[in-house]
């Protein structure tokens, strides 16, 4: 990682407990407990004396844990409740895999997420050289035990949240280009051996609603349509526990992806598939279309919640939108890092489709006002988190990152394009986790873009 060695620790590191006197008066001497007891009676109040000082092991574990799932999100911690949802997420369940007394890959890979997250926040070059090693140990352990196929059988719930907290691991260290790329591979694979029935309730639904937006940037990575993406995938796992509304805009995201998937096969289609193509295409973009102006209505309604009114809307067409005397009825407000995320997942998913549209309608060029505000909107929300206050602004960056790349590639406006580039440049420069992503590629369907782009110019 190119750290530079520390040396021995030596700084202090106080462990606050509280432990009943009765706990520990057996253990002194008769003259101590005389002391004690005329101290407690001049005082009136109970004598509490510091216990022994508890393993420095057990201690740390609980101090990196509490922090990596304290500051998982930072600023963009919900203020509500998510409608439908439960209060305990994945999360929740590290503390208890960590203690479990039979050693396994998902101890180490918890210590090396939770030390690096927290070495990196204090600044502290010991504690991310020890998270290496700890890294190293998970990597081993994790393939010798999936190389036997025994934690499948036993506690696939463990071998996946060691992988997720892998990919937790290289999206803040980047030891090697792509490694959390595999690692998502690696943890979405394990899932899918388990069948979509297995992810309906518990962990494993829990972990898979988590890891559903990172296997989509991964299958963007490689300009595929996921697996997750197929309609076993996006509702069997949801008969159960029913959809938030993130669930709902992966959703979203994955009909954009089956969009770019058809078109990248068109763009290289034999003239007699051509036809079949373009009307595949051409239903794929309403599908999408529609889900997005569902989700819009839902994330209108879930807005009023918080401020206390009710927002209702019905249906409309694309004509009647088009004659709106509000030429941004489509956008949608944020107002901290948690709304401008998602908002932002929004406006780049219609980005994506919109610009599709040049492939299938001669009408699409009506929509470039609209696509440039969809931009905006992402360039102006990546402005505002650099600058709010209590952001953490290395994880609260990583949530932008998908959305700069599609403003990057996607936008008609060159200005807003070269923008977006010098953002993922910075962010680049940030973090060596996502470096793969900030820079120029020919990966997430750029060829799609760049033919759109070159085939159909913005006056």
């Amino acid at each position: 990682m190119g750290l530079k060695c520390p040396g021995a620790r030596t700084d202090a590191f106080f462990v606050h407990t509280v432990v009943d006197a009765s706990d520990t008066l057996g253990t002194l001497n008769s003259n101590n407990e005389r002391s004690l007891l005329r101290i407690s009676a001049n005082n009136r109040h109970p004598v509490r004396l510091p216990a022994p000082q508890p393993s420095p092991a057990g201690a740390f574990d609980q101090l990196f844990v509490s922090h990596f799932i304290d500051n998982f999100f930072g600023a963009s911690r919900p203020s509500l409740p998510v409608p439908g949802g439960s209060s305990r997420i994945w999360l929740h369940e590290l503390p208890e895999f960590l203690a479990s007394s039979s050693p396994s890959p998902v101890q180490s890979s918890i210590r090396a997420a939770s030390m690096l997250s927290y070495g990196t926040a204090v600044g502290n070059a010991s504690i991310k050289t020890e998270a290496c090693g700890w890294y190293m140990r998970a990597l081993q352990s994790l393939r010798l035990l999936l190389s036997h196929g025994g934690s499948l059988k036993s506690s696939p719930e463990s071998s996946v949240c060691a992988a997720v907290m892998l990919i937790h691991f290289e999206t803040l260290a980047g030891t090697s280009p792509r490694a959390w790329l595999k690692h998502v591979k690696g943890a979405a694979s394990l899932l899918e051996e388990q069948g979509p029935e297995r992810c309906r309730t518990g962990f494993l639904h829990q972990i898979f609603s988590h890891l559903r937006l990172q296997t989509f940037v991964a299958a963007m990575a490689d300009n595929e349509l996921h697996p997750f993406a197929s309609p076993e995938w996006t509702t069997i796992p949801f008969e159960i526990q029913p959809k938030l509304i993130f669930d709902r805009m992966v959703d979203i995201l994955f009909g954009a992806q089956r969009c770019l998937s058809i078109a990248s096969r068109l763009l290289t289609s034999k003239p007699e598939q051509r036809d079949l193509l373009k009307h595949q295409l051409d239903l794929a973009i309403q599908d999408a279309r529609l889900q997005i102006h569902q989700w819009r209505s839902e994330a209108l309604f879930y807005a009023s919640r918080k401020d206390g009114q009710q927002h209702q809307e019905e249906p409309v067409a694309d004509a009647q939108l088009a004659a709106s005397s509000d030429r941004l009825h489509f956008m949608l407000p944020y107002s901290d890092v948690a709304s401008a995320a998602l908002v932002t997942l929004y406006d780049a998913a219609n980005v994506i489709v919109l610009r599709l549209l040049c492939l299938v309608s001669p009408e699409a060029v009506s929509h470039n006002a609209r696509i440039q505000h969809h931009s905006e909107s992402i360039l102006s929300a990546h402005a505002m988190i650099k600058t709010s206050p209590g952001s953490v602004p290395a994880r609260s960056s990583i949530m932008f990152v998908q959305q700069l790349k599609t403003v990057a590639l996607w936008s008609p406006a060159a200005r807003q394009r070269a923008l977006a580039v010098q953002m993922l440049q910075e962010q680049m420069n940030q973090n060596r986790g996502f470096a793969d992503i900030s820079a120029p590629s020919n990966e997430y369907f750029a060829h799609v873009a760049t033919h759109i782009l070159n085939n159909f110019p913005v006056d």
